[in-house]
């Protein structure tokens, strides 16, 4: 498997991933009502703008062969929630079939490993509260700092936090399991 960056030719299947997932996510709490251009067009612009807005913006994709398996996104946060020093997992999708294999652990630690270097030390995700994924964060330290409801309030959103340095160690011991 390796992971790198995507480009702009990859976007739309990433982005047909990300509806795939929001589904799941919402778990019957909104409809998904994401639109494939509209995805589309705004996660070209964020991979494309990151000097207009003094960030460092990471969009990599996980493949085998030429096969995406999942995808990835950070960036420096713009939240009142964490200081300067912090980043923002601003998505993360892995294709069911694919889930269980490590796939999302290697892109979050390909992502620390781009943000620890250059000071940040926090990391904040906001996940919808009833979405399987929540206790994938608990599992590897995340804490409920806040929640706020999206989407109409309709869809109840945890705003999660993790020391960077401590989840890094956590994934790192844990992908030692997909080795052995």
């Amino acid at each position: 498997m390796i992971i790198r960056q995507l480009k702009n030719e990859d976007v739309p299947q990433a982005m047909e991933l990300k509806i795939l997932c929001w589904t799941e996510e919402l778990a019957g709490r909104a409809d998904n009502t994401l639109e494939l251009d509209e995805e589309v067009g705004f996660w070209t612009d964020w991979l494309n703008t990151p000097d207009e807005h003094n960030d460092i913006r990471v969009f990599i994709g996980a493949y085998e062969d030429a096969n995406l398996l999942g995808v990835a996104a950070a960036s420096f946060i713009e939240s009142k929630d964490l200081p300067q020093d912090g980043i923002e997992l601003n998505g993360l999708w892995v294709y069911p079939e694919h889930r269980g294999k490590g796939i999302s652990l290697k892109m979050i630690l390909h992502i620390l490993n781009i943000f620890i270097p250059l000071g940040s030390n926090r990391m904040e995700v906001y996940n919808p509260h009833y979405a399987p994924s929540n206790a994938f964060y608990m599992k590897f330290g995340g804490k409920v700092i806040d929640s706020e409801f999206q989407m109409d309030g309709q869809l109840p959103v945890d705003i999660i936090e993790f020391d960077c340095i401590d989840l890094k160690q956590r994934l790192e011991t844990t992908l030692l399991r997909y080795l052995a």
